[in-house]
């Protein structure tokens, strides 16, 4: 049963003492806390002034919880053998960076998305944010649990089972980081060796300097974030009684500096200023249902009940099979009424249109009748017959353009 009490050395105490051999410094720790704390208002501004909401709740989830996590600490100072305020320590410091880390998480869709369909990694972007909150719930789930049962079981085998729930936790979270960097490194790589042109609709986002500064800050505030996971998953292997958990220096610098760092990185650089209302339009979740035209030469309104319309024919008997439209990521430009062939001097054309077996196929000639005009395809009675020769001589190459 998990209760809230002090331990004892003879019962869950990893050490004689308590929960920690040192004592806690009240300066290092209040300084934490405040660093944290005055990071919440300033991401909550950013993230109603640049609507970025998701990620602003995350972000603020984090340094909630970080704040929450030193005040247990500065409170084990006065009882290190308290079990509650112990758990209060590590929820708070565990829970922290895995909240800010999945705001990052959703960087990766958008910048996915941004430079063009066709360099996605994936078909889906939404799917990133699947496997990402799978991970940050099962995260979430065995670093509680394992924390819990680690402080406050009476027996060793108890203990011990708690401490390995615990790596698991910190390691799915370590994987998670690391599948997150990786994912965007190759995605880097592949726009390096891309055969296709980016996607002009968003140029003004991922040309400017600002947008490539902020990925440079992601890149370095979920480097951070790794760093601490991995620190932390080594620590924790030794059990609590370990050197690196019970050492204060190790847990100031390598732990709790590391996050506060990345937290400042990602606050003075916030994500809805680097993609501004692209951010909205780039959402994975609302991609899943939009659909466009992609025609050779120009394009089309798109909703999902519009459809491709039949080209007429020469002949009414044998009409095309409508196709419905390819999915797009851009269907907010939709609404912009699709611009007219035309040719080099920007005079108006037509398309021809295509026949329904071969390009090339014969039209047969089709008499009309008497005071009628003529049918799509034919040609008049009176209309004379000349060899390919006269007929080149009918053209003149300088007006086709004219």
């Amino acid at each position: 049963m998990l209760t809230a009490r002090d331990c004892s050395s003879d019962t869950s105490c990893p050490i004689p003492s308590g929960f920690l051999s040192y004592q806690t410094s009240p300066a290092s720790n209040a300084f934490m806390l405040a660093a944290f704390a005055a990071l919440i208002p300033i991401n909550i501004f950013t993230g109603v002034r640049y609507k970025t909401p998701l990620y602003a709740v995350l972000a603020t989830l984090g340094l909630l919880l970080e704040v929450v996590g030193h005040a247990g600490k500065i409170l084990l100072r006065s009882n290190p053998a308290s079990e509650g305020r112990f758990l209060l320590y590590m929820i708070g410091t565990l829970w922290g960076p895995t909240f800010i880390s999945a705001a990052v998480y959703l960087v990766l869709p958008h910048v996915m998305v941004i430079y063009g369909e066709q360099f996605s990694l994936i078909h889906e972007p939404i799917y990133c944010n699947i496997v990402f909150v799978a991970l940050d719930i099962f995260t979430l789930a065995f670093q509680s649990i394992g924390i819990a049962l680690s402080a406050t079981s009476d027996t060793e085998l108890e203990r011990h089972q708690g401490l390995n729930i615990l790596l698991t936790g910190l390691a799915l979270q370590l994987t998670s980081l690391a599948l997150f960097l990786g994912g965007y490194w190759y995605f880097r790589l592949k726009l390096s060796h891309r055969r296709f042109i980016f996607d002009p609709t968003f140029s003004m986002v991922y040309l400017s300097s600002y947008f490539k500064k902020f990925l440079l800050c992601v890149q370095a505030a979920s480097v951070l974030l790794l760093v601490r996971a991995a620190i932390r998953l080594a620590a924790f292997t030794g059990g609590l009684a370990s050197g690196l958990v019970q050492s204060q220096i190790v847990s100031l610098v390598l732990d709790d500096t590391l996050v506060l760092v990345a937290a400042i990185i990602l606050s003075v650089a916030p994500v809805g200023r680097a993609f501004g209302s692209s951010w909205a339009e780039t959402a994975p979740f609302t991609l899943a249902s939009d659909e466009s035209d992609l025609p050779l030469r120009n394009w089309r309104p798109s909703t999902s009940q519009h459809r491709k319309k039949a080209i007429s024919h020469p002949f009414p008997a044998s009409p095309m099979i409508a196709q419905p439209y390819p999915r797009s990521y851009h269907s907010i430009y939709s609404q912009i009424p699709p611009p007219p062939l035309a040719s080099p001097q920007d005079k108006r054309v037509y398309q021809r249109a295509p026949y329904e077996i071969t390009p090339v196929q014969v039209v047969p000639y089709v008499p009309s009748e008497a005071g009628s005009p003529p049918l799509s395809g034919s040609m008049p009675a009176d209309t004379p017959r000349r060899t390919p020769r006269e007929a080149q001589k009918l053209v003149d190459p300088d007006a086709l353009w004219s």
